[in-house]
């Protein structure tokens, strides 16, 4: 394992750390893992995948208006929020959290994140 990986691992566990954070996974462009971090035992793969078809069809849909880049897309279920980040132009970062996960801390904490994993992956 490169140091890259393991400090990307740190960053991911870290954020774990975070109250209500269940999940972390960095993928690719193409839905693959790169890294993740987890509470529960969720289905990493599934959840890039899935993410994957998501943000296709979010960038089509903005693509018919004019939206430009998408830059964050949060997804508020009954039980859980999704928070789904571009790092860069080839990678996301998917936050998995409970419902009563605080969206703005999650905000402040993306802002602090986000440019360390780019920074590691380019």
């Amino acid at each position: 394992m490169s140091a890259v990986d393991l400090v990307m691992g740190k960053i991911l566990t870290d954020m774990l750390e975070i109250d209500g954070v269940i999940g972390t996974i960095v993928v690719d462009k193409d839905g693959l893992v790169i890294e993740s971090a987890m509470k529960k035992n969720l289905d990493r793969e599934a959840i890039a995948g899935v993410l994957h078809e998501l943000v296709s069809a979010i960038k089509l849909m903005g693509d018919q208006f004019g939206a430009g880049e998408l830059k964050e897309a949060i997804l508020e279920f009954k039980n859980a929020r999704m928070f789904t980040n571009p790092i860069g132009s080839d990678y996301y970062l998917i936050v998995i959290g409970d419902a009563d996960l605080n969206l703005g801390r999650m905000k402040l904490e993306l802002r602090k994140v986000l440019p360390k994993l780019e920074e590691m992956l380019y």
